[in-house]
């Protein structure tokens, strides 16, 4: 199957077929419900079939492709999937309603409908005798107008202009572009030869941005400025290692040499950046994850990558601790501080961490208890601003952090194992449900089978994506295929476990499936990038002499 064209061709066509019947099931569910979803939408999102189907062409017909055709095909089960859930949530009343009367009155409207129609259905002649006068009495169920100016909104020149139209199709493109460059022997040098200055000047403008210009780690609206600098940074890592790595396993007492580490040191802790400026502890983790994979397929020695953790993590541990102390000046000098000197010590390291940082760890382990502002520093501007305006702890604290968690936690509970059908659960009652908490919708839907395949897809993409990196003939791609591989990986894991509250939640996003801007055309870019590998490596174009060969 790996290296058939056509079984790929079916499963895309079976994919289509599945997909239409899950728009028709949506479709039909908010019909029961009193509103119309927009059946141009649910033909956009199967139009989106037609250029992959051309990418699949290209590849197989153009660059006579003779890698792992599954990488390509497990992907599009992905996206597939997140269109129909996006489908689900966008074209609800209650979800898109921008204004929180708004959201109450299309969900009383839901309700009604419901209620109308259960009556119509379950009722008796008797009981409809006594409520109604006539034992045959229908109730007239029309669509609401949230359902109707829904439908006619969107028009043919809207959907054509639509950022949920152009987004995929630059994604595709993006993976266009990506396979093309890595296909590219003189662009493959280059990229290696240029991969710390690469790093450096691709990183520093987006540092600016985080720390300057974005708001809780978003910028130009829900922009997140981290994404696109994925790609760069594994490449600037993967190239360091290439050109260093033999000089890595040579060490003294378990260090390696300090000319050749220190460039290591300075692109492994860039990731640290957003920690502190935007406190957006999943990036970092998704980083790191991602890094210590590196030096593991690079290096293969034990004691080296215990050495790289130890000191990665006394550099942490060491501007935490200095971050603190700074915290804790401002503090004295602002004449805010009241407490004893010990517990001001105790403190230091506490305040080094970001406040956001507590509040998601805190929210994992105690869930929908509240934070005691006395002995939570991090919340006590909260705690006065609910007190300020007469509302309790316990508010404040579930309708700010946990109601978002706890709604989709009961949305997974509630899916069991076949879900509630595609349209017929609540997942609009779950903020940002079509992005950070995608995994929830799809679990309360579709089910634990639903978020199995997705779980499963994304090992069977780890799983070929690895075997991409072994049978690599050179360091460099291998590096850029292990990466791929991880970055992916690890942000599915960091998401959907804290969707299911295993880690803590951090508000990234799933790969393929999340709604999203950069995240998407990313994703597809490094799909494309780990594609071209595979390639690479089953063709006369395997390996390229300058670059650094796997001993």
């Amino acid at each position: 199957m790996k290296n058939r064209p056509s079984s790929h061709f079916i499963i895309l066509i079976f994919l289509l077929a599945l997909d239409g019947l899950a728009y028709l099931a949506i479709y039909r569910a908010g019909i029961a419900r009193g509103f119309s979803p927009s059946l141009l939408l649910a033909f956009r999102d199967m139009a989106l079939f037609l250029p992959l189907f051309v990418v699949l062409v290209w590849l197989v017909r153009r660059n006579k492709y003779r890698g792992d055709l599954t990488i390509f095909t497990v992907a599009i089960l992905l996206f597939s999937i997140g269109q129909i859930m996006q489908y689900r949530l966008f074209t609800d009343p209650e979800y898109s309603a921008s204004k929180r009367a708004e959201v109450s009155k299309a969900r009383l409207a839901k309700a009604n409908t419901l209620q109308q129609r259960y009556i119509n259905q379950y009722y008796d002649a008797e009981k409809k005798q006594v409520l109604f006068g006539d034992p045959k009495y229908q109730i007239p169920i029309k669509t609401s107008d949230s359902g109707s100016s829904e439908e006619s909104y969107w028009t043919l020149s809207r959907i054509f202009s639509s950022f949920s139209t152009l987004i995929p199709l630059m994604a595709i493109i993006g993976f266009r572009l990506a396979f093309t460059m890595i296909m590219r022997e003189d662009i493959l040098l280059w990229l290696q030869r240029n991969s710390f200055f690469l790093g450096l000047a691709t990183t520093l403008p987006f540092v600016l941005i985080a720390i300057l210009y974005s708001s809780g780690g978003k910028f130009l609206g829900n922009t997140t400025p981290w994404e696109p600098v994925k790609v760069t940074f594994l490449i600037s890592y993967a190239g360091i290692l290439t050109q260093h790595y033999r000089n890595l396993s040579r060490t003294y007492w378990g260090i390696p040499p300090l000319r050749f580490v220190l460039p290591f040191i300075l692109i492994a802790l860039l990731p640290i950046v957003p920690f502190f400026a935007l406190a957006d502890f999943g990036q970092m983790l998704v980083f790191l994850g991602a890094y210590v994979t590196l030096y593991i397929v690079a290096v293969k020695r034990v004691p080296q990558v215990t050495m790289a953790i130890f000191l990665m993590a006394v550099l942490l541990g060491g501007a935490i601790f200095a971050a603190g102390i700074y915290n804790t000046v401002l503090d004295v000098f602002s004449g805010d501080s009241d407490i004893s000197a010990v517990e001001r010590v105790k403190g230091v390291v506490s305040q080094g961490v970001p406040r956001r940082i507590h509040q998601r760890f805190y929210l994992w382990e105690h869930g929908g208890l509240p934070p005691n502002p006395a002995e939570n520093w991090w919340w006590a501007k909260e705690y006065d601003d609910a007190e300020s305006r007469g509302i309790s702890n316990e508010e404040m604290w579930y309708n700010k952090y946990a109601y978002q968690p706890s709604q989709a936690l009961f949305g997974v509970s509630d899916g069991r194992l076949l879900g509630a059908g595609l349209g017929r659960g609540y997942p609009e009652s779950v903020p940002i449900a079509d992005s950070d908490f995608i995994y929830a919708a799809v679990a309360e839907e579709m089910g634990l089978l639903g978020g199995a395949i997705i779980i499963a897809a994304f090992i069977i993409l780890l799983v070929a994506g690895m075997r991409a990196a072994i049978e690599a003939r050179d360091m460099f791609t291998k590096l850029i295929a292990a990466g791929i591989s991880s970055f992916l990986a690890f942000q599915a894991i960091v998401n959907i476990g804290g969707v299911i509250r295993m880690l803590p939640m951090t508000g990234i996003t799933l790969p393929f499936v999340s709604h999203g801007g950069w995240s998407l055309i990313t994703s597809f870019f490094m799909l494309g990038m780990l594609m071209a590998i595979s390639h690479r490596n089953n063709s006369e174009q395997g390996t390229v002499p300058e670059l650094s060969a796997v001993n």
